[in-house]
């Protein structure tokens, strides 16, 4: 049940304080348990730079299977990176997932409905793991010892998420994608659209890369569950395996080859897990595909095009207002990216 609350019951939706987060979340879960509830110990997360992700306690006072659990919620802010936003992609791969191969948190509840929380969002439970950061030397971990291990069981949960049949999970569609077409003409479109929103002025390389990547797209052998940011940083692992893959909001249906040239970017620092060699291996394993090399090379131009456009959405984001100062730095980062999207594109892949 997704009952909207009353515009009257709630504080301005522009108001996503924790104060006012708190309150909203304890009415909706009040209204959807159909108990009273509290809501303690909130905590936001500040790692990621798109949608507002924060930790709380749910006290229903029935010593059910929800009373005194830990859980998730993600809050896609009209401020954020990549806004606006839809729980849907999210909310709809997670559920389609659950009880497959691929570890992912539990789904519990979802709405675009601003009128609730004060912008579209998505609850899960908490999993418990340690986060690998890519951009610090050592991970941020103490145990080295685990890297290794998490590297093969990230090849291995790609395979597993490839091999998903997700007509049988009932999706046809995540981002509006047409899962008959070429993946990579669909996701060029997509992206190709945010740069001509995000972008101040004209950047001629980026509108002949994007023609490049049209006339080049290669047609998938299989069309896949994409993750959309499948890397080092977006896990929780334990002992040397991981627990729940995280940051489903680019994902959609398309080519196998798009995730793994995207992990294998080095900005991502796979190679300090395992070799991509290595990783290539134990993926054609778990996935029972063959990599294509001319399909990988295609796909790392799109990953560099990709993440020109990302770093664009972060100039547009400061300049509208943004007060993070991360976005600076992912501006900074623009010229760097075209820089090595120009190379690719001249055969240095």
């Amino acid at each position: 049940m997704t009952e909207v609350l009353e515009p009257a019951a709630l504080d301005a939706p522009s108001d996503l304080g924790d104060v006012a987060i708190v309150a909203r979340l304890g009415a909706y879960l009040t209204q959807e348990l159909r108990t009273s509830v509290r809501v303690e110990g909130f905590r936001r997360f500040t790692g990621g730079l798109s949608w507002i992700t924060a930790a709380f306690a749910l006290h229903t006072g029935r010593g059910d299977a929800l009373d005194a659990r830990d859980f998730i919620v993600k809050i896609g802010s009209p401020a954020g990176l990549m806004a606006p936003y839809s729980s849907r992609p999210q909310s709809v791969v997670l559920r389609a997932l659950a009880g497959t191969a691929v570890p992912v948190p539990v789904m519990r509840w979802d709405s675009d409905d601003a009128r609730i929380l004060g912008a579209p969002f998505l609850i899960t439970d908490r999993v418990e793991g340690i986060e690998l950061n890519p951009f610090t030397r050592d991970y941020g971990i103490a145990d080295a010892g685990v890297l290794a291990p998490v590297g093969e069981h990230l090849a291995q949960v790609l395979g597993d998420l490839q091999r998903v049949d997700w007509r049988a999970r009932g999706l046809s569609t995540l981002q509006g994608e047409d899962p008959r077409a070429p993946a990579g003409r669909e996701q060029v479109r997509f992206w190709r659209e945010r740069v001509r929103q995000w972008s101040p002025k004209p950047y001629p390389l980026m509108d002949y890369a994007a023609a490049w990547l049209v006339r080049r797209t290669p047609m998938q052998a299989r069309t896949v569950i994409v993750h959309g940011d499948y890397r080092v940083g977006n896990f929780l692992a334990d002992g040397g395996r991981i627990r729940a893959m995280l940051d489903w909001e680019m994902t959609h249906l398309g080519d196998p080859h798009e995730d793994l040239a995207w992990a294998m970017l080095p900005d991502m620092r796979l190679r300090g897990l395992l070799e991509h060699s290595a990783f290539i291996a134990r993926y054609e394993a778990a996935s029972g595909l063959t990599v294509d090399p001319d399909a990988l090379a295609y796909y790392r131009v799109f990953s560099l095009y990709k993440m020109v456009a990302i770093n664009l959405g972060g100039q547009s984001s400061f300049l509208a207002g943004g007060q993070d100062l991360r976005l600076v730095c992912l501006s900074n980062n623009i010229p760097m990216f075209m820089s090595r999207l120009a190379q690719a594109l001249e055969g240095g892949v």
